[in-house]
């Protein structure tokens, strides 16, 4: 972490608490908002995120819902802390920015709900997404994306399509936490309702286009893998399932979500292959079992497994399933207790499957091999896996030619 973004963390709390103590907060609740906006913190830090924004907080609140605690007290602070910080630096209104039974906090598995007035001509739109090919994971993450925007729009006034302007758009734009995919999911959206007369002028084009840099994907050399592995305590059943889940993402190349809803029936011991459908693409995947991995799931599912008539393999503590954040908690966190120094890499499940495709180009498996092993419909997706391994462009380097003419005598000493 760079002094810029520890600086950061640092006067975010400092203002944070300067911001509770103004208030009218009890003293005794000091410890309490000191305590949770530390956590918060660090779990930015832990998770490479160079500043706060609500999406952030609601993802710290999930990973904290993870850990089992009993009770609701810790988790209200939890959840108190968050209300305060996003108030604090985004205005009072900003819980009441949506209908109170549409907030950021409402139950696990209640969509948002597009206003009715925009419901007929939405449902069209997301029906014909699905039939352009997108995948239903696609199309469900395009209804979250619009739904908050109509909502939006409706908050500033709008009651129909066509009172939808430009000004309207902008401030939603501008209001949005995540303007990289409002851009795109909008001009999508508008390009629809044009095409189908429901508005006649498109104003995305005012839209800017932000600009968003790959980044070089982050990998690991088999020595550091060997030390991220060293440091699961392996004798505890917590870390039997941490080590296999490990081993799976980096032996396999696995995306966290299908590791988390992996099934007994996806994993045949006796033919030593692992067959489920992939949660992002809904395309049947099949890989070889290395014995390695064989070995750890077994010590797993023999001394680690909590007790439960689940279907999935990896459980918590308390027999049920592993959240939509926990692996990446699990690995970002022995990451952290393995002592590597990461310094700008990623240090999650994805940094695991980067380093499974390097090292297969660095072995000089064919691209088309990669591909598959990775489940990767589209070709472009492989080729930022690969495009930046190191070994593999040695083998592309040019020698250096000879000088000559002009630099050739002014090398030796002559005048030119």
């Amino acid at each position: 972490m760079d002094n810029s973004t520890s600086n950061y963390w640092h006067m975010l709390k400092t203002d944070f608490m300067d911001y509770i103590k103004s208030g009218r907060n009890h003293p005794r609740e000091y410890k309490n908002f000191s305590r949770s906006i530390d956590l918060l913190v660090n779990y930015a830090i832990e998770n490479d995120h160079a500043e706060y924004t609500p999406e952030l907080g609601m993802d710290f609140y999930e990973s904290e819902k993870e850990r089992g605690y009993h009770g609701m007290t810790t988790l209200d602070r939890r959840r108190k802390t968050i209300r305060h910080l996003n108030e604090h630096l985004y205005g009072n209104n900003f819980w009441q920015r949506k209908p109170r039974d549409l907030r950021v906090y409402q139950k696990r598995g209640v969509k948002l709900q597009c206003p009715e007035q925009f419901c007929k001509v939405f449902d069209l739109f997301l029906d014909s997404i699905r039939k352009e090919g997108l995948k239903e994971i696609t199309v469900e993450q395009y209804r979250n994306a619009c739904t908050k925007m109509i909502l939006d729009f409706v908050e500033q006034g709008a009651s129909e399509w066509n009172e939808i302007d430009a000004k309207i758009l902008i401030n939603s734009y501008l209001r949005s936490t995540n303007k990289y995919h409002f851009v795109p999911y909008a001009k999508r959206l508008f390009r629809f309702l044009v095409s189908t007369d429901i508005i006649t002028t498109d104003y995305t084009g005012i839209l800017p286009a932000p600009s968003k840099r790959r980044p070089t994907p982050s990998v690991y050399t088999e020595a550091e893998i060997q030390q991220l592995l060293s440091s699961v305590e392996t004798f505890t059943p917590q870390g039997k399932r941490d080590y296999a889940i490990i081993l799976i993402a980096v032996r396999l190349g696995l995306r966290a979500s299908d590791i988390r809803l992996l099934c007994f029936e996806n994993i045949d011991f006796q033919n030593a292959t692992v067959e489920f459908t992939q949660l992002k693409t809904s395309v049947d995947h099949k890989l070889s079992l290395p014995e390695e991995v064989s070995k750890a799931l077994k010590n797993y599912i023999s001394s680690g497994r909590e007790e439960s008539q689940e279907p999935y393999l990896f459980l918590d503590g308390y027999g049920h399933p592993l959240g939509r954040y926990t692996i990446t908690n699990i690995v970002s966190r022995h990451f952290v207790k393995s002592g590597i120094n990461f310094g700008d890499r990623h240090h999650g499940p994805h940094s695991l499957r980067m380093t499974f495709a390097s090292q297969l180009i660095s072995e000089s498996v064919p691209y088309e091999v990669v591909r598959t092993l990775l489940g990767h419909v589209n070709p472009e997706s492989t080729r930022h896996y690969v495009e930046y391994s190191i070994e593999g462009l040695r083998t592309c380097a040019l020698e250096i030619p000879l000088p000559s003419g002009l630099l050739e005598k002014y090398l030796s000493g002559e005048e030119v």
